[in-house]
Parts: C-alpha cells; structure tokens; sequence
C-alpha cells in the first residue's frame, strides 16, 4: 500500500502511530487497510460515490460520519461473513482512527464511539464439558467388560478423553500411527497437520488390551486393513458408529446423552488440564489448534465457574439474623 495512494489524515495517523506509539508496521498497515475498506464504504453508501478515488476524501468529509455510518459498516461485515474476531479487530481499528481524532484535534471532532455498542471476542456460547467424577465414570463404563467390543469401546473412550482428539482424528487413525513403546502416537489433524500426542499409563494399557484382539483380524479390503479402531464387519469405524459407541457411554454413566456430544469428551480433556494447572500454550499444542485465541475459550469456562462460585458464596445469604449469635 502506497502512502500516496491514501488520504493526508490517514498517512498523519500512521505516521503517529509509528513515530510516538512505536507501533509495529503490520498492525499499521492492518489498521489502514480497515480505514480504507470504511472509507471506501462511506464513500459509496453516505457519500454517493462523490469521489473518484479515496485519497482525495478531506477532514471537513470525516465529520460529518456518524453513528449510524459505523453500525452500517459493522452491518456490512457481518453480511460479507467475516469472522467474530476479525469485525472485533477492524473495529477496534475504527476506534484508534477516530480517538486519535478526537485526541489530536478535539476542537473539531465529536468522540463518535462513545455510544457505539461493538461486538465483544468469545461471543459464541461455552462449550460442556465433564466434571471429573462424570469423566471418571464415563472412563470405567466399559472398563472390566470381557467383550471384544466392549475392549475396543474403551480404547476408543480413553484415547478420545486423554488426549483431546477430534471425533474425525480418532476415527482416522490407523495401526502404525502408535509408538507404544515410546507412550505416543501420531495424529492428523485439522489442514492435515500433524502433531504427536502421548499416552497415559491407563489408556496405553486399554489400547494394548484391544491390539492383542485388533491384531489377529485379517481385514481383506485395502481401504480398511490400517484402521486401528474398526467395526464387527472388519471395516474402519466410521465417525457416526463412534459418535453412537461415546452416547451410549453417557447412557450407560448415567449421563444426560442429549446434552454431551463426543466433543464433550474434547472440551473436559482440555478444561481438566487447564484446572490442574497445565499452562495455555500447552493445552494449545495437545489441542492442536492454530490459534491461541481458540484454545483461550477455556480460560473463559474456568473464569465462569470462578464467577459462579463466588455469586454463590455463603456470605452472598448472609442475613442480619444469623449474626445474632456472634
């Protein structure tokens, strides 16, 4: 992006925010991009095309923009589908763009986000997950059972639980992808990336338990003989039969089948390390996730169970009477 190819306020703004924020030129440039793409909309739908080209758009054109103007471009993008956290970012760009207006030159402008309701990060509801006495008893359903797909249901459960898999990750993996000797296995995840994941003592012993059967099974068709996890028709368990075999452990557990998925199983893994302590950076890695700001989702579950518990501490009911006492 060429600065003669914007706008002299705009260039004056990066200037600043390089010179006197010591911002980084990525963020600067990010942040030109969005007021560009705003001036560009205000230009078409306030301003009725009045200019040609963007770089020609004046201060005196800036503030007559109004509250109304930034609703209808957050309006656009949410029509254009951008993500939740990509409309927080570019808003917050708007922000920095006007604040450095109002602050520069606050005889001449108004603060026009003071009343401006902008959408908050981690909108989307908190996953479930399990308390661990509920994942304990999900992990014993099949535990002592002496049936071969009772073994093999187990495997499934304790991999799934233990090592954060996704329903696609478990029903993908194939015989070579464990190590256990080293206590590890391979997965590939999401964009097919891989990454290694390790076994606890319980689930490497529940995988050993179904391997000594797994192994003596002859699978004749190609596309099925390297599943690890396969079905009564010596076939690879597809991702529905797995979905159907961790329900019906939820049923059996005593557990409300319609209100955890299989990516419940998912979501406890990843709460019950980060309430042991486990830093978000790790969890990240065992999650396989991209972003941090994904796995950042179960820093908020915890904050929400720590709100709770104080809204309901004791002292929340304490009444006059019950001091009498004292």
């Amino acid at each position: 992006m060429e600065d003669n190819k914007i706008p002299s306020f705009l260039e004056d703004l990066s200037n600043y925010l390089c010179g006197i924020r010591n911002l980084s030129m990525n963020y600067i440039d990010d942040l030109k991009f969005t007021i560009l793409q705003f001036l560009e909309f205000v230009n078409i739908h306030t301003f009725k095309e009045k200019y040609e080209n963007i770089e020609e758009m004046t201060l005196n054109d800036i503030r007559s923009i109004s509250n109304r103007d930034i609703y209808g471009y957050i309006f656009f993008l949410s029509e254009r589908q951008y993500k939740t956290n990509t409309r927080v970012k570019k808003i917050e760009h708007l922000k920095t763009f006007f604040n450095y207006l109002y602050t520069i030159s606050h005889k001449l402008f108004r603060e026009p986000f003071k009343l401006i309701k902008t959408e908050r990060k981690f909108e989307q509801k908190l996953p479930n997950y399990l308390s661990l006495s509920e994942a304990r008893k999900v992990q014993s359903v099949y535990e002592h059972s002496y049936k071969v797909s009772d073994i093999r249901n187990n495997a499934i459960i304790r991999i799934i639980l233990n090592s954060g898999l996704r329903l696609s990750e478990a029903a993908g993996l194939n015989i070579k992808d464990l190590n256990l000797s080293e206590n590890k296995f391979v997965v590939i995840g999401k964009g097919n990336k891989e990454r290694t994941c390790y076994l606890n003592e319980p689930t490497k012993k529940a995988l050993e338990e179904y391997l000594k059967f797994r192994n003596k099974i002859v699978v004749e068709n190609k596309k099925h003989k390297d599943a690890l996890f396969i079905s009564t028709q010596n076939k690879r368990l597809s991702k529905r039969q797995i979905r159907t075999i961790v329900k019906e452990a939820y049923k059996k557990a005593e557990l409300d089948e319609t209100k955890y998925a299989t990516h419940t199983l998912r979501h406890t893994c990843a709460t019950l390390l980060y309430r042991n302590g486990t830093d978000i950076k790790t969890i990240k890695e065992v999650l396989g996730h991209v972003q941090i700001d994904t796995t950042e989702i179960y820093t908020h579950l915890y904050n929400k169970q720590v709100m709770d518990a104080m809204l309901e501490h004791p002292m929340a009911n304490f009444m006059m009477a019950d001091a009498v006492g004292y």
